[in-house]
């Protein structure tokens, strides 16, 4: 009995360690791959091009704001430049979806190594990182001008310790902004308001781009908070920001812990609707897939930029700085009310709260 015991454990560790190498086997044939994402900046793209080079891809990538990303590919929709799209959120995913921008796409050989819950159930695209959105502020300059920091973004309308300190976004497009509109914008649902909000609500968005000082373009949050001219101390961040930018800058952050916690964005890999028309385009855009998604590349991208993995035999690579910053609890959010209604919320803000 022993025996038997002894083969099926050595036989299921062996099929276990080959999957392993299959996955970090995948290589590219070098079919040239053009790729969209809002994940490039910070050297991500320079990274993912040159790693990619290394394993045989040939990929072009294409980096904007989330939303900038979202409305190209709608507005390319019967002319796709795209092969394959990463990064975004589960409002712009869906949307996509309903507007067949994306192609549904057999189950790469990780996907189950992906958190519950994650994962498209329907194959449109597959999770590759947790990012938790936050309220960061560098807590020595907030500790130098004698004060707390924020416990919640509530903080910075409903008292003035904050008016000046703070970023405020010079555009709605960005999947970060977009997340922290919706987590604030949510607390004010109202069926018999002005699209869905409250009087109460819309007071509340009014004083936070009030009260705010307008990003400068060009510019990251960090940068504006180490500038000695600048009055900023704080703004929105993803938590592989967080890591990033304390280790480029010198900073110390220190997040807000809401009661009702975080927003948080779920980033994934799709394949762009009509690449399947390209019999090997198809196939190396899922043998891209295949490859960026595995536990191998995921976990050098934590190790490299500070993500969390969606893929959690990466997650031991994540900084454990990371792991608690996305230990936040989730806040409940009605994510089918905000795809609705997220870009009716952003056109209002713009034209009427924007400095």
């Amino acid at each position: 009995m022993k025996k038997i015991l002894s083969v099926a454990l050595a036989m299921i560790m062996l099929l276990s360690l080959c999957a392993g190498v299959m996955a970090e086997a995948v290589t590219g044939t070098g079919v040239e791959l053009t790729i969209y994402t809002n994940s490039g900046s910070s050297g991500r793209k320079e990274w993912l091009e040159d790693r990619a080079a290394q394993a045989g891809f040939k990929v072009v990538i294409l980096e904007d704001g989330a939303g900038a990303v979202q409305q190209r590919l709608i507005a390319e929709a019967n002319s796709p430049i795209a092969d394959v799209v990463y990064g975004l959120n589960a409002i712009i995913w869906n949307d996509l979806i309903s507007r067949d921008i994306l192609v549904s796409y057999d189950a790469p050989s990780w996907a189950d190594e992906v958190s519950e819950g994650l994962n498209d159930a329907n194959g449109y695209y597959y999770a590759i990182v947790k990012q938790a959105i936050v309220l960061a502020y560098d807590s020595e300059q907030v500790a130098a001008l004698g004060i707390e920091g924020p416990k919640d973004w509530a903080d910075l309308w409903e008292t003035d310790t904050y008016n000046g300190l703070y970023r405020s976004e010079e555009k709605l497009t960005g999947g970060t902004t977009r997340n922290v509109i919706a987590g604030i914008v949510c607390r004010f649902l109202d069926e018999n308001g002005e699209l869905g909000v409250s009087e109460e609500g819309w007071a509340a968005i009014e004083k936070f781009f009030a009260n705010g000082v307008v990003a400068e373009s060009g510019q990251n949050l960090y940068q504006e908070i180490v500038d000695p001219t600048k009055p900023t101390v704080m703004g929105q961040m993803w938590s592989s920001g967080v890591l990033q930018y304390d280790a480029e800058y010198g900073t110390k952050t220190a997040v807000a812990m809401p009661e009702c916690g975080i927003p948080y964005a779920v980033e994934g890999i799709g394949i762009v609707n009509g690449v399947q028309k390209d019999e090997a385009k198809m196939a190396e855009a899922l043998r891209f897939v295949e490859w960026f998604g595995s536990a191998q590349i995921q976990g050098e991208w934590a190790e490299k930029f500070g993500t969390m993995p969606a893929n959690e035999k990466a997650a031991d690579k994540a900084d454990p700085a990371q792991v608690a910053l996305c230990s936040i609890p989730a806040q409940d959010i009605d994510w089918a009310v905000v795809a609705a209604n997220i870009d009716a919320w952003c056109e209002k803000i713009t034209l009427e709260y924007m400095q």
